[in-house]
């Protein structure tokens, strides 16, 4: 991981992914479809994990989900983290179909499994990363 001057450390962006790190750039937030099976996919691949098509295509996504799963982190393991902790991170089911790590701004003890929850864009390091609130 690379650290910018502010300490928050930026993720490594491999090559299949550019487009989504491209697309968080602008304010998008995008994911891959097959288009020999029509399935989500993500994280980005070369090949579909669903059907092993390389015609894959990146689309942008509403941004919309359901809470999945989440957990509180008390103590963040760079100084950058710890400094926003206690902090929630969670899987997202997007409604486009697939799941997305990231981070809960709504207070732990108002989140429940199910709960719509809708992306906006932080920046953070320089990087835009979308983060997930109650919709």
């Amino acid at each position: 991981m690379i650290q910018t001057q502010d300490g928050w450390p930026q993720p490594y962006q491999l090559l299949d992914a550019r487009p989504y790190w491209e697309g968080l750039a602008a304010g998008l937030l995008k994911y891959q479809r097959c288009g020999g099976c029509g399935q989500a996919v993500w994280p980005a691949h070369s090949f579909c994990p669903h059907c092993s098509s390389d015609k894959l295509a990146w689309e942008v996504s509403a941004g919309r989900g359901k809470l999945y799963s989440f957990s509180t982190v008390m103590r963040g393991p760079t100084p950058a983290f710890a400094a926003i902790a206690p902090y929630t991170v969670g899987f997202v089911e997007m409604d486009e179909g697939y799941f997305l790590f990231t981070q809960i701004e709504d207070p732990p003890e108002m989140l429940k499994i199910g709960s719509d929850v809708q992306a906006r864009m932080i920046e953070r390091g320089g990087q835009k990363l979308p983060v997930f609130t109650s919709a």
